[in-house]
């Protein structure tokens, strides 16, 4: 028992425990002010869990040295070479002690500031110049005017930049409700990921004043979020903030709802907007596993990849979390888009039954639940164009408007409306229907696609290829869509072999050439190739015609099913005359449809039981 105080009159003596409180606290300082700088000169995260290792490791060398070595007037010394006067080991200590309440003021004041201050500009994802169709949905020099760019993913690994999208998203939807502001579409924002441009270059692309960025760091069991609302006329801040919590769906909702409303009233006291009230994010559910699953499971929706992984990665979602309708909405919207990408080989029975179980799930949760309503009117739609079951297409066509009604921009209920207007013959009600989702969804790939088809079906053949070359330069063209009758007409014969030479298409085919020049010779006979054709299908690719309906029906194989929209052009004219033409107009629903509301322009009824269209 004699021995501690002996030791501890040591430790003092040599100043050791004054070294260990100024060690802590100047480590500190130091990570303090690596973890504000280092972000800026986009330093891997691994560099600074590396320096706080590497003081960790630091410490006990610090101490031992502390007690070996003295510092004296003529600089350090081992300790037992040695002997201070008392009064100056008293001086080394009161320096010590300074040193430390210097370091600490710093490392408080640094930590003050990275709260308090306004962040500088994050280095925000660009693009090289957006296509004029990438700025329709903003009133272009309007101040209310904005723009919410997806935010960086600023997490250790870099692995969470499906979480930072979807926290972008949810600020994007809740103010695209507001009243009195030019939201950005999504797409549009998103084409800047990724590249380097400053605020004031993509304020000017996507023609708006203010601009909203932020990062998300997600580490562990803690969340940060920063955001800021940048006036780009002014190149100022508005508002910023940063977001300290710990990591749960209750405070993810949370957050994302307070820089909603923050940003809304920056912009009242800014531009004087009018005050919306409320401004609120809903909670979709409480599990935060549920929603990171459907995160995952929603970046792969909207980008049409990995559709099958999505659809196991929302089923995963709703075992940790049964009422959540938003992750039901998505299965329902997933399961013909499945098939329709090649992702699922279940009958169209098995898909409609699936999506017509989760999309009432969905409403049962949530009755206004506009993708559920649309999907439930898709599946309707597919069957009648498929000739699977009757339905009344005037009431498909309601529920379509029905669903965006609530929800205005839902891009999916936009494009299935504009085939289902496309399906009875009311071309330019259905290009108006596209065109609006183009606008408010510029980089949304099925409704770009089918945009340029209702030109073409207009007979707008220029209009077409100026937006069929457009989608190229834009990455929007998949092999599953090719208008051949659009390349024909414009002599574009490489392309069109090109295409016909896809695996969705004719891969394997050897007579590419002879298909062009049929495309070619509409009025020509070529039941012969047809026949060729579909012998090689059924020995070579098991009989799978997949989507080479578009491609064999204007050449003759009027036995097959149309895609809607397609069929009214120029390139389908004879097959508008044939029998079977008809008879799929019939079964289909779609003259029962014109009987109750209207015939479309190329189409009259003849007598009282018959019609005929050009």
């Amino acid at each position: 028992m004699t021995d501690n105080p002996s030791i501890w009159t040591e430790l003092k003596r040599r100043n050791v425990y004054r070294v260990a409180l100024l060690y802590l606290v100047a480590s500190w300082l130091v990570v303090q002010a690596a973890e504000t700088v280092l972000p800026l000169f986009d330093v891997p995260d691994g560099v600074l869990r590396g320096l706080v290792l590497l003081l960790a490791l630091g410490f006990v060398p610090t101490l031992v040295f502390a007690w070996v070595f003295e510092l004296t007037p003529d600089g350090l010394k081992r300790e037992s070479e040695v002997d201070l006067p008392p009064t100056a080991r008293e001086h080394a200590a009161r320096k010590l002690n300074w040193t430390t309440l210097i370091a600490a003021v710093l490392a408080i004041g640094l930590l003050i500031s990275d709260r308090m201050m306004p962040k500088p500009a994050i280095s925000t994802p660009a693009a090289t110049t957006p296509a004029a169709a990438d700025t329709k949905a903003v009133d272009a020099g309007t101040d209310a005017a904005i723009a919410v760019l997806p935010f960086a993913d600023m997490s250790p690994d870099g692995d969470q930049e499906y979480f930072s999208d979807g926290v972008t998203e949810e600020i994007l939807n809740v103010l695209v409700a507001v009243k009195g502001l030019d939201v950005v579409s999504r797409t549009s924002s998103f084409q800047f990921k990724h590249q380097e441009l400053g605020i004031p270059a993509i304020a000017d692309a996507l023609r708006v004043r203010h601009i909203v960025e932020g990062s998300v760091r997600k580490a562990g069991e803690t969340l940060r979020i920063t955001a800021q609302l940048i006036d780009a006329q002014t190149d100022s801040h508005l508002w910023s903030d940063t977001f300290d919590r710990p990591l749960t769906a209750e405070n993810i909702f949370a957050i994302q709802d307070e820089i909603a409303k923050a940003i809304v009233d920056a912009l009242v006291e800014s531009i004087g907007i009018e005050d919306p009230g409320d401004v609120a994010i809903d909670t979709p559910t409480d599990s935060l596993t549920a929603y990171d699953l459907f995160l995952k499971a929603r970046a792969l929706f909207q980008a049409r990849e990995a559709l099958d992984v999505a659809d196991k990665l929302l089923t995963r979602s709703l075992d940790q979390d049964a009422r959540f309708a938003e992750a039901w909405e998505l299965r329902a919207a997933l399961q013909f888009l499945m098939k329709e990408y090649s992702y699922s080989d279940l009958p169209d029975e098995e898909l409609e039954r699936r999506g017509i179980e989760f999309a009432e799930k969905a409403l049962a949760i949530e009755p206004q639940s506009a993708t559920a309503i649309a999907a439930l009117a898709n599946i309707r739609a597919r069957a009648v164009e498929d000739l699977r079951a009757a339905h009344n297409i005037a009431g498909i066509i309601r529920d379509f408007n029905r669903a965006l009604a609530i929800e205005p921009r839902n891009a999916s209920a936009l494009n299935w409306l504009g085939l289902k207007l496309g399906h009875v013959g009311d071309i330019e009600a259905a290009l108006e229907i596209f065109r609006r989702c183009v606008e408010y969804e510029p980089l949304y790939a099925p409704c770009v696609e089918n945009e340029y088809d209702a030109l073409l079906a207009l007979n707008r053949h220029e209009e077409a290829f100026e937006h069929y070359q457009a989608a190229l330069k834009n990455g929007l063209m998949t092999s599953q869509y090719v208008n051949f009758s659009l390349l024909a007409h414009f002599d574009q014969k490489t392309a069109f072999m090109l295409a016909s030479n896809q695996s969705l298409w004719l891969s394997g085919w050897r007579r590419h050439e002879e298909i062009y020049d049929a495309y070619r010779n509409p009025d020509g006979d070529h039941r012969a190739l047809v026949k060729d054709i579909l012998r090689f299908v059924a020995e070579e690719k098991d009989g799978e015609l997949g989507n080479l309906a578009n491609l064999l029906i204007p050449l003759g194989a009027h036995d097959l099913l149309p895609f809607p929209v397609l069929f009214w052009g120029d390139g389908y004219a004879r097959y508008r005359q044939s029998p079977q033409f008809k008879a799929y107009i019939r079964k289909s629903g779609v003259y029962d449809y014109w009987l109750e509301v209207a015939f479309p322009p190329q189409c009259r009824r003849v007598g009282t039981e018959d019609f005929a269209c050009d």
